[in-house]
């Protein structure tokens, strides 16, 4: 196992580079670890680097910009719940879900109603893939919900790396624990060449969504002559695709960092047909997954009104 720093944070690593654990800073003392994580987690760079990453454009704060970032931090703040049925479910995954959400029974279907949590997740996914692993969003998955109670369907994070020539579909979960986040990854990949498949459909194909200009440049031309993700990547010479794992996660103040990394044994790989498929898996421990959210949801509140006080009215 290797390890070194990234901004605040210790990274721990296996020494064939799959696997990661990155820890933040005061791990050992539970309010300034979540504090001092949500702070960097929601900070003025982080929030308008969301928008950077998208535009390309370079910001300094004034009032374009703190619209950017009243507009990014409102999408954690909505107070009504999504409902999502599920039928046929087996027990062990029900009693997983029923910890990780508030669930209910309804005329014979198992309902998760499912807040702000995963979105959080999905965020911070994003800010590791851009800024530690330094992988180009082709399109933050924020921008294609048009309802704040809504998630976005399929992928949780749509990356690449064109001097490797490999596309990037991503999987988030943030849960009570390690275990309980890779049985629900498990779910997930269980049919994951499909949600591929629709992805490059529904995301990469749609003429009217504003993708990565310099991934437009490079692969734009090939996409409208593409009706599959198949094709596309025979057109391309794209022999690799890579599946980025994240999980966040609550846990013991000593947890072992070994214990962390080899837990996503557990985890079900599955080859994409046709293709070099990679696995990243990371994971970031947070203590205790229901104070980190209600602390985070309680500055998010306390920076949108910050926001909107420095809008100029109308």
């Amino acid at each position: 196992m290797k390890q070194h720093k990234f901004d605040e944070f210790t990274v721990y690593h296996s020494n064939d580079n799959e696997r990661y654990s990155i820890i933040y800073a005061n791990f050992t003392e539970a309010d300034k670890f979540i504090e001092g994580l949500v702070e960097y987690i929601f900070s003025e760079q982080n929030l308008l680097f969301y928008t950077e990453n998208l535009t390309g454009i370079d910001f300094n704060p004034g009032d374009k910009e703190y619209v950017h970032l009243y507009k990014n931090i409102s999408y954690f703040l909505n107070d009504e719940l999504e409902k999502i049925p599920m039928t046929n479910i087996d027990e062990d995954l029900k009693k997983i879900l029923s910890d990780e959400y508030d669930c209910i029974e309804e005329q014979g279907k198992f309902i998760v109603q499912n807040d702000k949590i995963g979105k959080i997740g999905e965020y911070v996914f994003h800010l590791l893939l851009s800024k530690y692993f330094q992988y180009r969003c082709i399109i933050p998955k924020f921008t294609l919900t048009t309802n704040r109670n809504m998630s976005v369907f399929g992928i949780d994070a749509l990356f690449y790396d064109q001097d490797n020539s490999e596309i990037l579909f991503g999987e988030s979960k943030f849960s009570n624990s390690i275990d309980n986040g890779i049985e629900l990854i498990n779910v997930s990949l269980l049919n994951y060449e499909h949600q591929i498949a629709e992805e490059f459909l529904l995301i990469l194909s749609n003429s009217f969504l504003q993708l990565d200009s310099q991934f437009m440049k490079s692969y734009g031309d090939s996409i409208e002559l593409c009706c599959s993700f198949d094709q596309f990547a025979k057109m391309e010479g794209i022999q690799s695709v890579v599946i980025p794992v994240f999980i966040a996660h609550g846990g013991e103040i000593d947890t072992d960092i070994e214990k962390i990394l080899n837990a996503f044994d557990k985890i079900k790989i599955k080859k994409i047909a046709g293709f070099n498929t990679k696995y990243l898996f990371i994971s970031l421990p947070v203590i205790d997954k229901r104070i980190f959210v209600e602390y985070a949801i309680r500055l998010a509140v306390k920076k949108q009104d910050e926001y909107r006080r420095k809008i100029p009215s109308n």
